[in-house]
């Protein structure tokens, strides 16, 4: 039973830990700190848990991202990293909850581990540990304690469901962050293109030239000047807008009525501009 108001108790712990994590996740914050705080939430969570470690892409190499709540852990799960060995790898490979007590099994299943444990004061303690994912990368939720038998069926389930909506929790943030990203890059192309077509009609229009000469004098315009098309076309809308930008077509069309062309981008009002000429 939970110390803090029985299984009702514990169950809401849950739901306060998804609320603060959905928070979390909007403020866009590391991975290191979200893992810390699914840690410390977990311990919230599940009654007898002591101390919580979270790891990510156990194996050779020792690459896992890992945080801990206390640093007498963090050792434990150090081992875990470098061997690939453990409750922790383990419930990752397995995607299921691993409940049990550090002792002789430990010491005869997993030898690098148990010098971890004793070297941590935990030869006596006890283990729960869960899948957990974040993305692509899988890994394991562990939670400790210095007690044996400290958690029991119940808390095991419990730890199962809280890593279960951790990673949909997480998943359906980085796919609405994604799907915002590429709403704004639709919207910005559009806007590009837009303005792209303003220009050309510009172009076409003082230029007296077709759509595609008129595309490509953008094209060779911008890339005299080293800069983008869509920028190129919005400097050439916003001059002609004003008294400068008439003088500039008046003085475009004279060229293009002698078939000799100059740039529409010279002007007074643009002096970096770079003459391209029409075609013609």
């Amino acid at each position: 039973m939970s110390a803090h108001g029985g299984w009702g108790g514990d169950v809401e712990a849950v739901g306060k830990a998804l609320d603060a994590l959905r928070r979390l996740l909007e403020e866009e914050v590391s991975g290191h700190t979200q893992l810390q705080r699914l840690c410390e939430w977990a311990i919230d969570a599940v009654s007898g848990a002591e101390m919580a470690g979270a790891v990510l892409s156990y194996g050779a190499g020792g690459s896992g991202s890992v945080a801990c709540t206390d640093p007498r852990i963090a050792s434990i799960e150090g081992a875990q990293i470098r061997t690939g060995m453990g409750p922790g790898p383990v419930a990752a490979d397995t995607c299921a909850v691993l409940r049990g007590e550090f002792g002789e099994g430990v010491i005869r299943r997993w030898p690098a581990l148990a010098s971890a444990v004793e070297a941590a004061g935990f030869e006596s303690g006890s283990f729960l540990c869960a899948p957990l994912s974040v993305g692509d990368v899988l890994g394991s939720l562990n939670l400790y304690s210095r007690v044996g038998r400290a958690f029991s069926e119940f808390d095991a389930a419990l730890l199962r469901v809280y890593a279960s909506l951790i990673a949909s929790t997480i998943r359906l943030a980085r796919d609405g962050r994604e799907a915002r990203e590429e709403a704004a890059g639709l919207i910005k192309a559009m806007e590009s293109r837009s303005i792209i077509e303003q220009a050309k009609g510009i172009v076409m229009a003082t230029g007296g030239v077709s759509a595609d000469e008129a595309f490509d004098f953008l094209v060779v315009s911008s890339q005299q000047r080293n800069i983008k098309l869509a920028r190129l076309a919005k400097e050439l809308v916003d001059l002609t807008s004003g008294a400068d930008g008439v003088k500039a077509i008046a003085r475009t069309r004279d060229y293009s009525r002698s078939r000799q062309g100059t740039s529409i981008l010279t002007s007074s009002s643009c002096p970096d501009a770079t003459t391209a000429r029409l075609p013609g």
